[in-house]
């Protein structure tokens, strides 16, 4: 048999990634050693944003607090992000100074899987986008909040007519925070809300 192809090291392929002209985010998955060693995030340096939960940035930093670990992730990566649950989230931009926190949008929560990675890809459509940093947290903490109201992983993720159906019928206390949307949703009627596919293994008919 052929040898195996050699890769070269993660950190060299996304330091290649990033040379290119890539734009990576980066999120951490929960470390089972229990060792949390910053050091071997090696790719950090390759980032341009870093998205974890503040149970995992305050124990890779060694920090007590939210918002102190999310200052010591800038000293690692151009943007820090840390979701705090309920709290909503907190964000450095170590290339400007620029911090921002926005609270959490209060929802009744059906089922959390997946809400994790659709705050990602609401941060990153909102980087992608060019948005400042508060709003960036703001969109990616409503698709989260979305998202937990309905069952699935990427089922649940919501699409464009349910975040114009939101801001449609948005309380009023929150319009301000989210007057940005006002320019992406399509002006007129209330847009009609598409429930997306639910997963249904699982569920039985009553018999």
């Amino acid at each position: 048999m052929p040898p195996s192809p050699r890769w070269p090291p993660a950190a060299a392929r996304t330091g290649s990634a990033t040379h290119r002209g890539s734009r990576i985010f980066a999120d951490v998955g929960w470390d089972d050693t229990g060792r949390w060693d910053l050091g071997a995030l090696v790719d950090l340096e390759h980032c341009e944003a870093f998205l974890p939960n503040a149970g995992e940035a305050m124990r890779y930093t060694r920090t007590d607090c939210p918002r102190a670990a999310a200052r010591a992730l800038a000293e690692k990566v151009p943007v820090a992000v840390v979701t705090m649950g309920s709290e909503g989230s907190y964000a450095v931009d170590s290339r400007t100074g620029e911090t921002a926190e926005v609270p959490a949008i209060a929802v009744e929560a059906l089922d959390p899987t997946g809400a994790g990675d659709v705050y990602v890809a609401g941060f990153v459509t909102g980087s992608l986008a060019g948005w400042p940093l508060a709003d960036r947290l703001a969109f990616a903490g409503l698709t989260a909040a979305l998202s937990v109201q309905e069952f699935g992983g990427s089922l649940s993720a919501p699409g464009w007519s349910e975040v114009a159906h939101w801001w449609r019928t948005a309380p009023e206390e929150l319009r301000g925070r989210y007057a940005f949307l006002d320019a992406l949703v399509p002006p007129g009627a209330v847009p009609c809300y598409r429930r997306r596919a639910v997963p249904t293994i699982g569920f039985r008919s009553p018999v």
